[in-house]
């Protein structure tokens, strides 16, 4: 059972007390708007802030503080979900019983320290740590874009979500790193702790207002100005013609990615049918993606699909021989066709069903996995939990998978082709 509160204006703890795990795990979330003018700032600050505190000045001395904590963990987390940022640190530790002196509590005042005492030179970030975790950010997008699977996904998103931020990349733009400068960090840095909500996770085994109370003094040093900023994700957009896009690199493999939108997010009761519906079109090695596209008529090196729940995205990823693009798309097509006309064995749905349920059951038993549902929870508004997902899977009829696949809707499909000779 979890339990929600406001300990501080702006700041609300979602904690669930549990003797499950003998590491508890804690997270804070500053949440943003994604923008294309800060995304990347934004996702700079965490690791600049990790980088080293007025007391604990670089990375050698915020091991040893950990190691004295038990080994605790810190780092960084950047998230995107649908069209907000999370920007903040991720904790784990070995629970206080198990030691037999308070953990969380002096690992709290320890991010205290990182969050309000950072290092500084001249009333700035220091120069020399905001290059290097510029570049690190930098290699980060670099290898986004090497990756063609990757890339090709990400022009996707670009091309169906053009001026809108859902198309904006969770850590932002190279271009965009240019103009960040030690001073103007600082003062964005400032700026993100005056205005952000923030979200906190905590799940171990201390009772709720213990916790509350740990973190109303690990955060009274947090600056408040006025009201914070509001955040959200916008619906889907209107049915539209079906946008193309094709680019040419030098490539020796075809990507070819289609783009779906649909009214069904997250909160919709036809939810659970549309996540069977898209594991069964392209969810895993019994998919029809998999066994039709792939398998049996070696169309694609791979094919597959994925669901965003926040926004309503499907996106359908796949390899293909240049001279295969177009049989390839067609066919994928015709699956997701075969999908909204209910032609769905009985083993392709109970194996998607399976393989959902599984993975739900899995998650259940990870620390990380479940921080992660629950900030998109609460960013829903729900209250829903993993077992709720997983009964209301349970429970999806075929009719019902291939009603919600007929709420997707086409909108874009991006072919990468290699450079023409």
């Amino acid at each position: 059972m979890n339990h929600r509160t406001q300990i501080l204006p702006g700041v609300y703890l979602t904690a669930v007390q549990s003797d499950k795990f003998k590491t508890g795990c804690f997270s804070l979330n500053l949440l943003r708007p994604m923008k294309k003018e800060e995304a990347a700032a934004n996702a700079l600050i965490p690791s600049v802030l990790l980088r080293g505190s007025v007391q604990h000045p670089d990375i050698a001395s915020i091991s040893a503080k950990l190691d004295e904590l038990y080994g605790a963990s810190i780092g960084t987390l950047i998230r995107k979900k649908g069209e907000v940022q999370l920007v903040g640190f991720y904790c784990d530790y070995v629970q206080d019983e198990y030691v037999q002196e308070p953990v969380f509590a002096p690992l709290m005042e320890f991010l205290s320290e990182l969050l309000f005492s950072p290092r500084l030179e001249n009333g700035a970030f220091p120069a020399g740590v905001v290059e290097s975790e510029k570049q690190n950010l930098l290699n980060a997008m670099l290898a986004r874009i090497n990756d063609k699977r990757s890339y090709a996904n990400s022009q996707l998103l670009r091309t169906m979500c053009a001026g809108q931020p859902y198309g904006v990349p969770r850590i932002g733009e190279p271009e965009d790193l240019d103009a960040i400068t030690p001073q103007s960090l600082y003062a964005h840095y400032r700026q993100i702790l005056e205005t952000s909500r923030v979200e906190l996770f905590y799940m171990g085994s201390l009772a709720p207002e213990q916790v509350a109370d740990v973190l109303r003094q690990t955060l009274q040093a947090l600056p408040r100005a006025g009201q914070v900023v509001p955040v959200g994700t916008t619906p889907a957009p209107a049915a539209r013609p079906v946008q193309e896009k094709t680019e040419r690199l030098d490539v020796t493999q075809g990507k070819l990615s289609l783009g779906f939108f649909t009214d069904i997010t997250a909160n919709d009761p036809r939810y659970p049918a549309l996540v069977l519906a898209a594991t069964v079109f392209g969810g895993g090695a019994t998919s029809k993606l998999f066994t039709n596209v792939r398998e049996q008529m070696s169309l694609c090196y791979y094919a597959s699909a994925s669901f965003e729940k926040f926004k309503g995205v499907l996106a359908v990823a796949s390899g293909v021989e240049f001279s295969k693009l177009e049989t390839a798309k067609k066919e994928i097509l015709r699956q997701l066709e075969a999908c909204c006309s209910g032609e769905i064995s009985d083993y392709e749905l109970e194996s998607a069903r399976g393989y959902l349920v599984s993975d739900l059951k899995i998650a259940m038993d990870s620390p990380g996995r479940l921080d992660d549902f629950y900030m998109g929870q609460i960013l829903l508004e729900s209250s829903a939990t993993m077992q709720d997902l997983s009964d209301a899977i349970a429970r999806v009829t075929k009719e019902e998978a291939a009603q919600a696949a007929r709420a997707l809707r086409l909108d874009t499909i991006y072919e990468l082709q290699g450079v023409q000779a």
